[in-house]
């Protein structure tokens, strides 16, 4: 009987391991594969034109192993903390050798749960990672310098009678898995100089087929379905490169169609321009301004003055910028406009002129707000002050919801000098940490949250609404 049970589970996995056979295999990696009844492994090599430390990052970054590792869905670190926020957090992990992890597979089964082997920073790492009951692999990523680039391998390892689970499926998806996480890297020229000056004429001819970057993306895939693995590297246009690598994903995935082959038509010199939609103005743009201008077109649509910023440190900055505003713990920057200053940025919270340094807070609340409901957010947008902002919105909030009426617009040369908001106001700078505690917990107690959310201090914001709702258990 278990004789007859084996001979079956065998013939089941050969017939499932042909059909997976047969499937559109293309990869670029260096794969390989051994498979016994009791014993599998698994092997992908792939080079990258990226230093070997922008490649260690990329591995050593959990977080994202759901995009490019096949099988999990999810990885969360085990930190041992009493705030349950920090539970879960890679902002509270220790990645080092004996460190745990939560695995969420893509299966049924239930969660499984990792350990990292060892880590020696830029050479090596090893994981064991059990995806289920019944699966465990023994990953391990090696990294070699070289004068082109990085080489990473991927050496996987399973033991027992389900290891056949880390070669199943590895023709159609696991063999991909380095290719995938080559869209996360990004190119680097490393190159030295004299090949740098050979290869330069080559990439202006590729370059400068089309005119349109759509039809340069459709050339770049399809160039690189047909073999040439390094043409996309080699594309100095990093908005057409970036549109033809996320192409390959969706046609490798099978949720896209390999798009025609476009002929050759004219050179498209002005793409160098698409970054300077205002001409001239630009160069006088101070780099804030820069990077709000290229953050407002990106949040539009228009990623190409972002991907195309020669600048790296402002390109970080406007990604960065743009990643915490679409987490809404930023606030999306006004435009400039197209002939203004830096030092006028600065006075984007007055579109009143000089009338508004003398409105009190409660009237300029009153005025953002209004406008808002009208249709124009740029003035509550723009206001420097966090704590009006702040109120704005929750004061539109409630409006929306019917808890609170519109305030009364306020005329434009009014003053409200009887409040002396400057007077308040250097009261509140003057005061303690100790002061500013008790008054928020007060203005907690009463029900008053506006400047509580908007302290920036995470620490003093969380120990103030603990002391109130100490505070209110205890009446």
């Amino acid at each position: 009987m278990v004789l007859i049970i084996s001979i079956t589970a065998f013939l089941l996995v050969t017939i499932l391991f042909v059909i997976d056979t047969a499937k559109d295999q293309s990869t670029t990696s260096e794969v390989s594969t051994y498979l016994s009844p009791f014993e599998s492994e698994t092997f992908v090599s792939h080079n990258y034109s990226a230093s070997v430390e922008t490649v260690w990052n990329a591995i050593v970054n959990l977080a994202s192993y759901n995009y490019w590792f096949p099988g999990i869905a999810r990885i969360l670190p085990i930190v041992k903390t009493d705030r349950y926020v920090h539970r879960y957090s890679f902002d509270q992990f220790n990645f080092a050798p004996g460190s745990l992890l939560t695995i969420k597979n893509r299966g049924v089964f239930p969660s499984g749960k990792g350990m990292i082997a060892s880590a020696t920073p830029n050479k090596k790492l090893e994981m064991v990672l059990q995806y289920n009951p019944l699966h465990k692999e023994y990953v391990t990523f090696d990294l070699a310098s070289h004068s082109e680039g990085t080489t990473l391998s991927l050496t996987r390892k399973s033991y027992g009678p389900f290891s056949f689970m880390s070669v199943w499926g590895f023709d159609s998806s696991k063999s991909k898995t380095l290719d995938n996480l080559g869209y996360m890297i990004p190119a680097e020229d490393i190159t030295s100089e004299d090949k740098k000056e050979v290869d330069s004429k080559s990439n202006d001819a590729s370059d400068n087929l089309f005119e349109d970057r759509n039809l340069m993306a459709a050339y770049l895939v399809n160039k690189t379905l047909d073999g040439d693995a390094n043409i996309i590297k080699s594309t100095v246009d990093v908005y057409a490169r970036g549109k033809a690598k996320a192409l390959l994903i969706k046609i490798n995935k099978g949720t896209a169609e390999r798009p025609p082959m476009p002929e050759a038509g004219a050179s498209a010199p002005a793409s160098t321009q698409a970054a300077a939609p205002q001409g001239s103005n630009d160069a006088v743009l101070s780099k804030e301004d820069t990077i709000a201008m290229v953050v407002n077109k990106a949040l539009d649509g228009d990623e190409g003055p972002l991907n195309e910023l020669t600048d790296k440190v402002l390109r970080a900055k406007s990604k960065s910028l743009i990643m915490k505003i679409n987490k809404g713990t930023a606030e999306r920057p006004p435009m400039p406009e197209a002939g203004a200053s830096a030092p006028a940025s600065t006075q984007a919270a007055a579109p009143q002129g000089s009338n508004d340094a003398v409105l009190s807070k409660e009237d300029t609340i009153a005025m953002v707000v209004n406008k808002a409901l009208d249709g124009d957010e740029g003035p509550l947008n723009e206001l420097t002050d966090k704590v009006l902002r702040a109120k704005s919105k929750s004061l539109i909030m409630k409006i929306n919801k019917g808890t609170a009426e519109r305030p009364p617009m306020p005329e434009a040369g009014s003053n409200s000098n009887d409040e002396k908001p400057t007077n308040k106001n250097d009261e509140i700078l003057s005061e303690t940490e100790e002061d500013k505690f008790a008054r928020m917990v007060a203005e907690g107690i009463k029900g008053n949250m506006e400047e509580i959310n908007s302290l920036e201090d995470k620490i003093l914001r969380g120990k103030i609404k603990a002391a109130i709702v100490k505070a209110k258990r205890s009446s």
